[in-house]
């Protein structure tokens, strides 16, 4: 078994409300100059597809020519129904497929490829997800066999919770301990976004 499979999906949930920001969906919001949306694709340019699900807002800047955009069915329905549609534009050749919400404006391609090796590791049928500070398990924060989910996903209702997309997979716990903002945190609240914009400065400060 290899390191790595040969050829993976990225899934990118962007069709949350935002309500503790008025609005303003969480993918868009900035980081050191960049939309969080942004700064994920950047990280995930290994990705043999990419596929934006949910609904963004008008005025966003055009995504990439290579990134997929699609809407859950029906809108608003829920991770599961997204990944179930996302699934769509994702051809069986694609082994492994990474589930991410659009708020993670620390994902790079370091944390990507620990998650593919230790899912890999695992077994071809088994996931492998990050685990927060307190251990609990980042479900959609992490790489799975693609098959499984979409067997999963086929049989997902509107409302079901992403949970549904991971029964009977084996899961490994991921934990980011190679310094630096934790790839599995994402920005839920204003506090939170304002922890990400300081993280990032420093970042950039003791880089230039």
């Amino acid at each position: 078994m290899g390191n790595s499979p040969r050829s993976f999906a990225a899934l990118f949930l962007v069709g949350g409300r935002a309500r503790r920001f008025a609005g303003i969906a969480k993918s868009e919001l900035v980081v050191d100059g960049a939309t969080i949306l942004e700064r994920m694709l950047g990280a995930t340019t290994a990705a043999a597809r990419r596929v934006v699900v949910g609904t963004r807002p008008a005025d966003a800047d055009p995504l990439p020519d290579d990134v997929a955009s699609v809407l859950e069915d029906p809108p608003g329905s829920g991770p599961a129904r997204a990944v179930a549609a996302g699934l769509e534009a994702v051809p069986v050749e694609d082994e492994r497929v990474v589930i991410l919400p659009g708020d993670l404006p620390f994902l790079c391609p370091e944390a990507l490829n620990l998650l593919l090796t230790r899912a890999e590791a695992a077994g071809d049928d088994a996931g492998a997800v990050f685990c927060d500070d307190a251990g609990r398990r980042q479900w959609l924060c992490g790489a799975w066999p693609t098959e499984a989910v979409r067997r999963n996903a086929l049989k997902a209702l509107p409302g079901d919770p992403a949970r549904v997309l991971f029964s009977g997979i084996k899961v490994a716990g991921v934990n980011w301990d190679r310094g630096g903002p934790p790839p599995w945190f994402d920005c839920d609240t204003p506090g939170e976004l304002e922890q990400a914009r300081v993280w990032a400065s420093h970042i950039k400060a003791n880089e230039d």
